[in-house]
């Protein structure tokens, strides 16, 4: 056949492909990517037997049954889910600059905007941390985004780049489709050429093993068929399934291969999912002509932060010490603080504080205080287990929908001293705690100590200490060089940093918590549940007001 036009065209049905005659596009891929997990609701995006979108998202069940998850967006070209289940979409737009965006749904259904003035998104992923990656097809960048939507650009200069996978090491793999290969950049942002030599490339997958699946559109034009290839870590290449247009690529946490395949009868648009096992064996999942596909991840017990607590030493004004706290999930969950000050004493705690003073703080305004325990409305109610010893401390047992909230403890008529500021959670559910307090010397260190459980016996956490940071933030006095030490409940070191920059400087920065002054110091673990201490001293001695953070990581 003739070519006679050499352009970039945008269907559901199709990665992007610069392919078309008279105006009917030739069938090249369907994007997708699939999160682990064999028995799970996908995610599917609506396709018309003409190839266009119908700007829906289709949900099936594992046994195949379908219902209408989303409507009403324009070109959702990709989609991609966290581990807490929510669904992202690349939408395209209408493939003018700026037009483009990504979405995120609940489990629920529930749609907010993730991301605004994409050119052409057309593939998304997310690494360890949470952080999402978007490729942009006519422009050639790769962008990142801090679980927050803070934007940076990750990679520039790629020949229409379009799907992402990452390995477990966080190297993320692209296919660059007009470029005729697949390339890894580690998380620093090396990078290198892993597979070349292919035609069209547009979608990728691993497996457990650290196989890595690519989808090669082909060309039709010079009568090159499709194919699936296998690359081994080493990069060592087999074919897969050939013969095929194959489209969409995914892996569940067996290792079975799902491919999106389609193709055209006389001029309607049929196709469907295949499922590839391990051994070979093939069969159809769905006959259903769909765009991107996504399953949602499966939604075991995840960690969490169960009791945080700080120590440290309570001066007047900024020198308060000040705890703050997430409550994530969906549901309201009972929060005890207390305040402790006399008790400190009996552990050989110098200048302990006398009179402690507790106040609970939203984003907005104060919640509520108190000043002496028994003094407060539901004195009687508050558990055996959390009632100070001493009249003089306080106690706040309320309950708070999810959100930030920030605990100051003070000292009466602005008295001084050491305190200890606790938290607990009686169902759990606390995430991204923080401490800010006077670091002295000796027994006068700023100290935050946490607790976890839940999940698979571990969680992975990201500790910070902040002090050069404050400044900008109008805090007087700020710690110029902090220290952190990680302390677990045995009394042994996991961890040391003075300065984040010199260890784990490529692992930190891929969290997006890396520390803005390269004075502050910040440590990165994979830690079993049990009870930690981290401990921010100002490095030679020196004082000042300091931050510590505890955030969790996905």
């Amino acid at each position: 056949m003739k070519k006679e036009q050499a352009e970039t065209k945008l269907k559901p049905t199709l990665g992007l492909t610069r392919r078309s005659i008279t105006g009917v596009l030739c069938l090249a891929v369907i994007s997708l990517i699939c999160a682990r997990a064999p028995a799970q609701n996908l995610f599917a995006v609506g396709v018309d037997s003409g190839g266009g979108f119908t700007g829906s998202i289709d949900k099936f069940t594992p046994n195949g049954v379908q219902s209408i998850f989303a409507s009403g967006l324009t070109t959702p070209f990709n989609l991609a889910c966290d581990s807490e289940g929510n669904l992202f979409v690349a939408d395209a737009g209408d493939e003018n600059a700026g037009s483009g965006a990504v979405y995120k749904f609940t489990p629920t259904g529930v749609r907010t905007t993730f991301a605004l003035g994409l050119s052409v998104p057309v593939g998304v992923a997310f690494d360890s941390a949470g952080n999402v990656f978007a490729t942009e097809f006519y422009s050639g960048f790769i962008y990142k985004f801090t679980p927050s939507g803070a934007r940076s650009t990750f990679a520039s200069g790629l020949g229409e780049p379009q799907g992402l996978a990452f390995d477990r090491a966080g190297n993320l793999f692209v296919a660059v489709s007009g470029e005729g290969e697949v390339d890894k950049f580690t998380p620093d942002g090396i990078r290198t050429t892993f597979a070349s030599g292919l035609v069209w490339p547009f979608q990728l997958a691993f497996d457990s093993g650290g196989n890595l699946f690519v989808a090669d559109g082909g060309d039709p034009w010079d009568l090159v068929e499709g194919a699936v290839y296998k690359f081994t870590p080493s990069g060592l290449r087999s074919t897969l399934a050939s013969d095929i247009t194959p489209g969409a690529l995914a892996v569940d946490s067996a290792d079975n291969l799902f491919v999106g395949e389609s193709h055209w009868e006389q001029q309607t648009l049929v196709g469907s999912i295949l499922k590839i096992t391990p051994s070979g064996v093939q069969t159809t999942f769905a006959s259903k002509l769909v765009g991107a596909l996504a399953f949602q991840p499966p939604q075991g017990p995840t960690p969490t932060l169960a009791n945080i607590s700080s120590r440290g030493s309570v001066e007047t004004g900024q020198g308060a010490l000040i705890s703050g706290f997430i409550i994530t999930g969906n549901d309201s969950k009972q929060v005890i603080s207390r305040a402790l000050g006399p008790t400190l004493t009996s552990f050989g705690v110098p200048d302990a504080l006398q009179d402690p003073v507790l106040a609970l703080h939203n984003s907005t305004s104060t919640i509520t205080s108190n000043d002496n325990w028994q003094s407060a409305a539901n004195a009687g109610q508050i558990p055996i287990n959390y009632r100070p010893p001493d009249i003089r401390e306080s106690v706040i047992m309320t309950t708070l929908p999810p959100g930030s909230y920030t605990t100051v403890l003070s000292g009466k008529n602005a008295g001084p001293g050491t305190g200890l500021l606790e938290v607990y959670s009686t169902s759990s559910g606390l995430s991204n705690a923080s401490v800010r307090g006077f670091v002295g010397t000796g027994d006068h260190v700023l100290i935050g100590g946490f607790s976890s459980s839940g999940g698979n016996g571990t969680i992975q956490l990201i500790i910070r200490a902040l002090g050069p940071t404050l400044t900008q933030f109008g805090v007087n006095g700020a710690l110029a060089d902090p220290t952190l030490t990680l302390i677990d409940g045995n009394g042994n070191v996991v961890a040391f940093s003075d300065n984040w920059k010199n260890t784990q400087e490529g692992a930190i920065q891929a969290t997006g918590f890396a520390p803005p002054s390269d004075l502050e110091s910040a440590i990165l673990a994979t830690l079993p549940n049990g009870n930690y201490t981290a401990i921010v001293s100002g490095k030679n001695g020196a004082t000042g007001v300091g931050l510590v953070e505890v955030y969790k990581l996905h």
